[in-house]
């Protein structure tokens, strides 16, 4: 594994979990808001935040993992 690479990788990672939070966060904003549709919108929107959540929760795993890839890779590299 290439320290360079998975920094690099890391942070583009760190830029889609910020969008993907700052995304999320705007649409549960919005749903708090939202006044109650027919039985097909309010589906229509329960499908649109579960796909905005688990876009989230995704991003938040990928990046997770990709710190404790790159703080081993630190850690074995100084030792």
């Amino acid at each position: 594994m290439d320290i360079n690479l998975d920094t690099k990788k890391l942070n583009e990672l760190s830029n889609k979990y910020e969008e993907a939070k700052s995304s999320y966060f705007s649409d549960l904003e919005r749903d708090v808001n939202r006044v109650d549709g027919s039985a097909r919108q309010d589906a229509l929107h329960e499908r649109f935040m579960q796909e905005s959540r688990d876009k989230y929760c995704d991003a938040k795993e990928a990046f997770e993992a990709q710190v404790k890839l790159v703080a081993k890779l630190l850690q074995d590299k100084n030792t």
